[in-house]
């Protein structure tokens, strides 16, 4: 648990950091500005942050549902080995996943003046800038975030439905306080 909590801590740190950096750059200074590169790295690293840490999400789930619902066999199930496995797991998948989206949208032509009037580089306002159609594009953007969003929430939601289960079936009163705490 304390791995995907660090792990946790750690990609919360920077997914913030990858927009607010640049945010507070812009409140500084007397122009708000930000490369072609610089929008296309910033929108790269906090998508990519952010669906690492959905996927974490789902992990820390996945430990509390075997901490809850099977006890005796967590300590053989969940060893050191495995938690690494799964949180590199989650990092490489969530680097992954948005990596052809991104070069897709790269590639699109953008009209003159390019100006978001936005935080953060996303993309909404970078279709908006496009001057060609990409619906293809758009929706392959769209089907992931979906993906990733309902994905993990609908596990995570499964999970914890499991070991609510698995509490309420519990005979005695402390036991069921115990399992809770935990």
């Amino acid at each position: 648990m304390y791995t995907f909590l660090g792990n946790f801590s750690f990609l919360e740190i920077w997914y913030v950091s990858s927009t607010v950096t640049k945010m507070l750059v812009n409140f500084l200074s007397e122009t708000s500005t930000i490369s072609f590169t610089g929008c296309f790295l910033q929108f790269y690293l906090f998508f990519s942050l952010v669906t690492s840490e959905c996927f974490l999400l789902a992990v820390m789930a996945f430990d509390r549902y075997l901490a809850i619902c099977h006890p005796l066999h967590y300590p053989n199930i969940v060893t050191g080995h495995l938690c690494a496995k799964l949180v590199i797991t989650c990092w490489f998948c969530g680097f992954l996943w948005f990596l052809i989206p991104i070069a897709l949208i790269s590639e699109l032509p953008f009209c003159v003046p390019n100006i978001i009037d936005h935080v953060v580089c996303d993309p909404g306002p970078l279709f908006a800038l496009a001057c060609a159609s990409a619906p293809i594009t758009h929706l392959l953007c769209y089907t992931l975030s979906s993906l990733v969003i309902f994905g993990n929430f609908l596990f995570i939601f499964g999970s914890y439905t499991l070991v609510l289960l698995a509490v309420l079936c519990v005979p005695s009163a402390t036991g069921r306080h115990k399992a809770f705490s935990t």
